[in-house]
């Protein structure tokens, strides 16, 4: 009789009961679930209380542990990752080994950031400035270095990036890489890459050129290996000062013009190309304010 009347009493509170969605921590649930998985529950009645009470008490308990252990077996948390950023400082360059032993050069203020391990499905880089990549190979994992506007899609290959804000420059030494502008949703890439190929993105406009280049000299700023073919003293004194970090003004027209043959590939310093340069083209070398002027 008396387990009759408590029946009655448990249905008529749960009739009352309303269920309200209330925000959910997750490492908050866990840790209190361990909290009481490590520490016996202990749950006290007083003799003479309303026993439908002590029912819905340990139904409601029941429940919580049941919620909990289902939430952390079946919700387990994304893979949260950590970033690094590495700026290159002035005048200097900085190497970089990535979680997959991928290599980045970063040249003088230029910056990189990167996950401290790579997520299971992609590896994703971003890059201001500029740097040359070597990408280990790995056809299950795309490595994506993101820019200001554009996106490089690869597998294993050896390319040089130069993003600035309103530019992005690509250059591809090995391999084949895609490339996606911001807006493009979709598989296909606005563009692929041949070695020997350089993609030129303007932000303002949204506009992708490639042309064919010799690309010998463009990774000149790492390997210290500089080889004129051809090339006008504009066209040289340009990769120079990029290499060595240090502008160079060509203040004669008819000089700008004049083209040159020659090799470099003892890592010569930037006084001894200039000296070597010198002697055909009989130019002036005047320093002012750390710049130099040729005339």
């Amino acid at each position: 009789m008396e387990n009759e009347q408590n029946n009655k009493e448990f249905e008529s509170l749960t009739k009352h009961i309303r269920f309200k969605s209330l925000p959910f921590d997750e490492k908050r649930m866990s840790d209190r679930l361990t909290d009481r998985i490590k520490r016996p529950v202990i749950i006290s009645y007083a003799g003479k209380g309303n026993s439908a009470w002590k029912y819905l008490s340990i139904a409601a308990s029941i429940a919580l542990l049941l919620v909990s252990s289902l939430l952390l077996i079946d919700n387990e948390p994304e893979q949260t990752l950590v970033y690094y950023e590495t700026t290159a400082v002035p005048d200097a360059k900085t190497k970089i080994t990535l979680p997959d032993s991928s290599v980045v050069w970063l040249n003088a203020n230029a910056s990189l950031r990167y996950p401290r391990e790579f997520s299971k499905q992609i590896r994703q880089v971003e890059i201001k400035g500029e740097a040359f990549f070597e990408v280990r190979k790995d056809e299950k994992k795309p490595f994506i270095v993101q820019t200001d506007g554009i996106g490089i899609h690869v597998l294993g290959t050896t390319f040089n990036v130069d993003a600035e804000p309103d530019k992005t420059e690509v250059t591809l030494i090995t391999g084949k890489v895609g490339l996606y502008k911001s807006k493009n949703l979709s598989q296909t890439a606005d563009r692929i890459l041949s070695p020997g190929e350089r993609a030129v993105f303007f932000k303002s406009d949204d506009n992708l050129s490639v042309s064919t280049i010799r690309p010998e000299n463009t990774i000149s700023w790492v390997t210290g290996n500089f080889i004129f073919r051809d090339s006008s003293l504009e066209e040289i004194m340009q990769e120079l000062q990029r290499a060595f970090h240090v502008k160079i003004h060509v203040q004669n027209e008819n000089l700008k013009k004049q083209t040159f043959n020659a090799n470099f590939t003892e890592r010569e310093t930037l006084d001894e190309i200039l000296s070597v340069l010198q002697i055909s083209a009989r130019y002036k070398i005047e320093k002012r304010k750390g710049e130099l002027f040729l005339k």
